[in-house]
């Protein structure tokens, strides 16, 4: 799928390529002359019942939400016709541009009669994401990914019903074979739901997924545990400004540690979700990993980070706007400024400061930082069930409740989160030395 990123790096060499959105969703890069010359995007899905594109609307004159939208309601009315009821095949053949060369992709096999295992499996895979993949909070983006990648070229041409053991293990040894373990573990998982879900719907017999395991295939993996040490985030205070990290990033960055946030809950806030007064954000439920609402109480580090310009928010809802004020700041866009920062090597287009962040600890994660305000709040002695309620952690083995919901809940968290500030800034601004000696 593509991001708001994604449309935003295009430039005028792009133009004539066709990006893929997902399944039947695809955008032509050209150039607009009038009123201003820009490089825009015209959007057409296929529409299986007239075997033709259909236009969507173009970027940026239409958000990628928007036009989003727009197809998903074609789907539906699509859906409703008899030539869409009766899943006749239906393959578009798209030109992409891409280094110069020329590549056929196909946007979407139909499904051809339902319950029939001869079906490809691109085609199964194409009607699973319309009926599961497409409702998930990312859309299924990072399963249409890895199977992209991983999987539809090596089995998308065959057929559902013939795809055995022997076929997926092999799929899964060569991510296996080039390093990416976890990802292999993953790509199994996916797979898993699939022919499950592929089984349930009478289209096979057998789901040859069901004698596989993690643990055989992948081994057992260790859960991550990085957390950077307290010289670690003075190290990450000092390197900040030279490795060139846009201002909003950084701001980002000091939440992550000051609130314990998961970095797609911080960027998805909202100012109607945050009580300046109360010095209280709410996560919505919509937003939030574990599912129903989690209150965080703001210290005064994590405010002078959420309005540095003293409450100036530069007519956009979102507390860090992408470059569409309509849309949040995109978890990938902050994870790759992090990430392209200690990488090593330079990637085309992205930063020259490939180490600049890389710390004495190694390499390090958003997810790290939640994990760190976790361990400062240890140090700090804040009780265990504390520290849960305030990362918003369900009920554990240690006995630990769920988010700050009661009164009293919710004032232990205040003093956590107030503590934890008052540690991060004598970190990010420590005190001078001529002041120091004057104490």
């Amino acid at each position: 799928m593509l991001s708001v990123q994604d449309l935003e790096g295009l430039s005028e060499s792009d133009v004539g390529r066709q990006l893929i959105e997902c399944a039947d969703l695809c955008g032509t890069v050209r150039i607009e002359l009038q009123p201003a010359r820009r490089v825009v995007v015209d959007f057409q899905m296929l529409d299986e019942s007239a075997k033709d594109l259909r236009r969507l609307g173009t970027w940026p004159d239409h958000s990628l939400a928007a036009i989003r939208s727009k197809a998903h309601q074609a789907r539906q009315r699509i859906a409703a016709t008899p030539a869409g009821r009766s899943g006749r095949m239906a393959v578009a053949a798209l030109r992409t541009t891409q280094g110069g060369s020329h590549t056929s992709v196909p946007v979407r096999a139909g499904l051809a009669q339902s319950g029939d295992s001869a079906m490809a499996f691109s085609a199964a895979f194409d009607q699973w994401y319309f009926a599961k993949l497409q409702a998930r909070k990312d859309g299924g983006e990072s399963v249409i990914r890895s199977m992209r990648k991983d999987v539809l070229p090596h089995l998308g041409s065959l057929a559902l019903g013939s795809i055995d053991t022997d076929e997926i293990t092999k799929v899964l040894n060569r991510i296996v074979q080039r390093g990416s373990v976890r990802q292999a573990g993953c790509v199994l998982s996916d797979m898993r739901q699939m022919f499950r879900w592929a089984l349930k719907e009478g289209w096979i017999d057998d789901d040859p997924t069901s004698t596989l395991s993690k643990v055989a295939l992948c081994g057992t993996q260790q859960p991550r545990v990085r957390t950077l040490s307290h010289a670690e985030i003075k190290e990450l205070a000092q390197r900040m400004d030279s490795a060139g990290l846009a201002r909003h990033i950084r701001r980002a960055t000091w939440l992550m540690l000051a609130t314990g946030a998961r970095i797609g809950e911080l960027a998805a806030a909202r100012w109607r979700d945050i009580d300046v007064a109360a010095r209280l954000w709410t996560i919505p439920a919509e937003f939030s990993h574990s599912g129903h609402s989690h209150l965080v109480p703001l210290s005064d580090f994590a405010l002078s980070h959420l309005q540095p310009d003293g409450g100036a928010r530069h007519g956009s809802d979102w507390v860090f706007p992408g470059r569409n004020a309509e849309e949040s700041l995109s978890p990938k866009a902050l994870g790759k400024q992090i990430r392209d920062r200690q990488r090593g090597i330079q990637i085309r287009g992205r930063s020259a400061a490939t180490k600049e962040l890389l710390l004495s600890g190694g390499a390090w994660t958003p997810l790290d930082l939640r994990r760190t305000a976790a361990a400062m709040m240890r140090d700090l002695h804040i009780a265990p069930e504390t520290i849960a309620a305030c990362l918003d952690h369900g009920v554990g083995t240690s006995g630990a409740s769920g988010p700050a919901t009661d009164h009293e809940t919710l004032t232990k968290c205040r003093d956590a989160f107030d503590q934890l500030g008052l540690w991060l800034v004598s970190i990010e601004r420590p005190q001078p030395v001529s002041d120091r000696l004057a104490a």
